[in-house]
């Protein structure tokens, strides 16, 4: 019926996109940005909500804890990523010299 869309002949003759290390660069600084701004924001309120937790007895601090992680997971990441795309742009230098 739509024959078209399985020709895979073509997929080698598509022009490659090599990364560019300044394009690189600007990624790893905007995700380093997101990062620091996820791991401070993450940090301090998970802090926050479980001395909260602890000092009114009621509830368990598990909870804050398990509210404030995602955060500082993807704060983490982030600036993993950006420490990879980094090492990624060093490395492209390097071959071009």
């Amino acid at each position: 019926m739509f024959p078209e869309w399985r020709d895979f002949r073509s997929f080698w003759l598509m022009a490659a996109v090599r990364p560019n290390p300044a394009v690189l660069r600007a990624e790893a600084k905007l995700l380093t940005v997101a990062g620091f701004f996820l791991l401070g924001v993450g940090f301090p309120l998970t802090l926050i909500m479980t001395a909260i937790a602890l000092s009114a007895g009621e509830g368990s601090p598990f909870v804050p804890a398990a509210i404030g992680a995602p955060p500082i997971m993807l704060g983490y990441l982030a600036c993993h990523f950006a420490s990879q795309r980094m090492v990624e742009a060093k490395s492209l230098e390097s071959e071009v010299r």
